[in-house]
């Protein structure tokens, strides 16, 4: 049966961690590492134990840099061998709010950013270059994100590697940064639902990116639509054929009870154990309270304004998708507060 993304699988017995999302705050860092070859590299080079970089910009969500780019990832599906380091940093001052959404809009707005591998390289064998590249790696796009609020991580946030965030004199380390896989938990696949989007996001950029090859970021997209309009029939063709305006049905299709107050009832009385669904339900109600998805609600309006200034396709197709979204999250949050209402005790 499948709750939020998890199901079960046989295990494979290898001790296992994560990374605890109950102490994760937007704006905090988290540090990690792996068992590939390159992260072994990563480690043996800068003497650390760490080699990859990420930064929370909602419950359990976090903007990262790898091949892929610069996305959105769920870190509630993620699972680290034992052996594997995992920090989350925090500011030894709170962050003001502002900056806090100045941090996580530099973050979002890089979704889709090139990786640099170039850029790493030099970064991690400590060789400065003399030029400042517009793509990304993991500690530079975060070092850039903080240095967007006028926060300086590091001496040069266009040279930073991983340990260095981590050796930070104004970040601490937040305890406990991790947890072990209970014996309860052994055996669950987590499924990473983020990653059909990345696709699906690399997909329309590279379509963009044969307009323009300058083009790193959606938000270089939204630059080009208005200071191009005649491009704007080729990028609203992109954004339908690359399926990223309606990949928001996949999950409706999966859970089709999230969205309805009588599916969701008739699920829950079809199951033999409610509490992974009151605890989906309260998963739900905290996001909502803690805005974790409130910047659909601002695409929209934004997408809304800059096609009245700038009247253009695909601005009204990527207007309706965040109208949609929007509204498709307030009726999962309908769905959860009926359900706990009606029945947990």
């Amino acid at each position: 049966m499948v709750y939020n993304g998890r199901k079960l699988t046989k295990s494979n017995n290898q001790p296992m961690k994560f990374i605890n999302i109950e102490v994760l705050k937007p704006g905090d860092i988290v540090l990690t590492t792996s068992n590939k070859k390159v992260s072994a590299l990563i480690r043996a080079v800068t003497k650390s134990d760490i080699s990859h970089a990420m930064i929370c910009v909602a419950y359990g969500s976090v903007m990262d840099s790898t091949i892929d780019g610069v996305q959105a990832r769920n870190v509630q599906k993620i699972l680290y061998d034992d052996n594997n380091s995992i920090y989350i940093l925090r500011t030894k001052e709170p962050l003001p709010t502002d900056k806090l959404e100045k941090i996580i809009t530099y973050a979002r707005a890089s979704t889709g950013t090139s990786y640099s591998g170039r850029d790493a390289a030099t970064v991690v064998k400590r060789k400065k270059t003399g030029s400042v590249s517009a793509k990304q790696f993991c500690s530079l796009m975060v070092a850039r994100a903080y240095a967007s609020a006028g926060i300086a991580l590091v001496a040069n946030p266009d040279f930073c590697a991983p340990e260095e965030l981590k050796k930070s004199d104004i970040l601490m380390i937040i305890e406990p940064s991790w947890l072990k896989v209970s014996a309860d938990e052994e055996g669950i696949e987590l499924e990473d639902t983020t990653e059909r989007m990345r696709e699906v996001t690399n997909d329309f950029l590279t379509k963009v990116r044969t307009l323009d090859k300058k083009i790193e970021s959606l938000n270089d997209v939204d630059k080009l639509l208005i200071e191009r309009q005649e491009l704007d029939s080729q990028i609203s063709k992109a954004l339908i054929s690359s399926g990223y305006l309606e990949h928001w049905k996949i999950e409706q299709l999966r859970f089709p009870w999230r969205y309805d107050p009588m599916q969701m009832v008739q699920f829950y009385h079809s199951l033999t154990d409610k509490g992974p669904l009151f605890e989906y339900c309260r998963d739900t109600l905290r996001d909502h309270e803690v805005g974790t998805f409130v910047h659909w609600e601002a695409n929209a309006k934004g997408y809304s304004q800059m096609n009245k200034a700038y009247p253009r396709k695909s601005f009204q197709l990527l207007e309706k998708l965040y109208l949609t979204l929007n509204f498709n999250h307030y009726r999962r949050v309908k769905s959860a507060k009926i359900l706990l209402r009606v029945y947990e005790t």
